[in-house]
């Protein structure tokens, strides 16, 4: 699908998105909800965005550690600036834009690098399948979320089962990446076996016990800091409902939502999510909009600041980034 076709994808789903969130909402309780507010929860809130940025990294560094040594390399400032990339660039173009930044330290190349990435993505797969099923438990009345139990319980064992297999059949897989590489252009092939490797011996570093336990320490916390969010959102608004229960559906709920393409900064999709989870709890849609708003700008402040106080630290510019995402886009 060629960029054009997908930015205009990406539109039209935001489009829908902010229809959705946006018809019925009652802006003047909208702005009474929002002034209201207990800004005493608005830290937590703001320091649990920023640990999972930090948990992240921690992770990825684990990871990236599995390809050989890596040094000094930046990565916590890498993830920041490639979480900011997917705040204001098209096509979350920092998930392109993270593996740029810490191959510039020259310890992993660029691919091997965004083969990490991949592997970050799947075990965040696994775990919002876990908590998907959990939330089924917390809340009986999620009768769409139930309706795709099988769907959800078979993406789980099925992104568990292609650990186990490709963890055994490691060795051959190399072999034969190998061989498809070398019958293809000079550069390409480079780029296949590169980035192929990089994800075998990521994923192959798993079978390390202590490596595994780590990867799945840090992932559970990464999600439980999500909900700890979540739950601050909603003793920031004073919503009478369930807080583990509502934070365990806001997380899976609004992570579904930002996952489809949308425009930059998750624009329609994160409030659109938020209020289908409240709804479940019987929250008036203007106050899930509140919610909404309140957790997503919270978010977009603390990744945008942190990503700038990490180029500043590696002395980049926004046009780095910006000329780094369009890169990774034309790739």
């Amino acid at each position: 699908m060629s960029r054009s076709v997908q930015i205009a994808v990406s539109l039209l789903i935001t489009a829908a998105a902010l229809w959705y969130s946006l018809h019925g909402v009652d802006f003047g309780t909208f702005v009474e909800d929002l002034s209201e507010a207990r800004l005493v929860w608005v830290l937590p809130l703001t320091l649990s965005a920023a640990v999972a940025l930090w948990l992240r990294a921690r992770r990825w560094r684990i990871l990236l550690e599995t390809l050989g040594p890596i040094g000094d390399t930046p990565v916590f400032d890498a993830t920041n600036i490639g979480f900011m990339g997917n705040m204001v660039l098209p096509l979350r173009a920092g998930e392109a834009i993270k593996p740029i930044v810490v191959a510039r330290s020259g310890y992993v190349s660029i691919p091997a690098a965004l083969a990490t990435v991949a592997l970050e993505r799947l075990c965040d797969l696994i775990m919002l399948g876990l908590f998907a099923v959990l939330t089924l438990f917390l809340v009986p009345q999620a009768e769409f979320l139930q309706g795709k139990t099988g769907v959800v319980v078979g993406v789980v064992v099925g992104a568990l089962v292609f650990v186990v297999v490709v963890i055994v059949l490691a060795p051959w897989l190399e072999r034969k990446l190998d061989s498809v590489a070398a019958r293809l252009p000079a550069l390409l092939g480079r780029l296949l076996a590169e980035a192929g490797r990089g994800f075998l011996h990521s994923l192959s570093g798993l079978a390390d016990v202590g490596v595994l336990a780590s990867v799945l320490l840090y992932t559970i916390s990464i999600w439980l800091v999500t909900v700890a969010g979540f739950v601050c959102v909603a003793l920031a608004l004073e919503i009478s409902a369930p807080l583990i229960a509502l934070g365990f559906a806001a997380t899976v709920i609004v992570a579904l939502a930002v996952s489809v393409p949308s425009a930059p900064g998750f624009i329609g999709v994160f409030w659109a999510g938020s209020e289908l989870a409240l709804g479940l709890f019987g929250v008036p849609k203007s106050m899930g909009f509140t919610f909404g708003v309140l957790s997503w700008l919270v978010q977009l402040i603390v990744i945008v600041a942190m990503g700038m106080w990490s180029m500043s630290r590696l002395k980049l510019s926004l046009g780095d980034v910006r000329n780094a995402g369009s890169s990774s886009e034309a790739a």
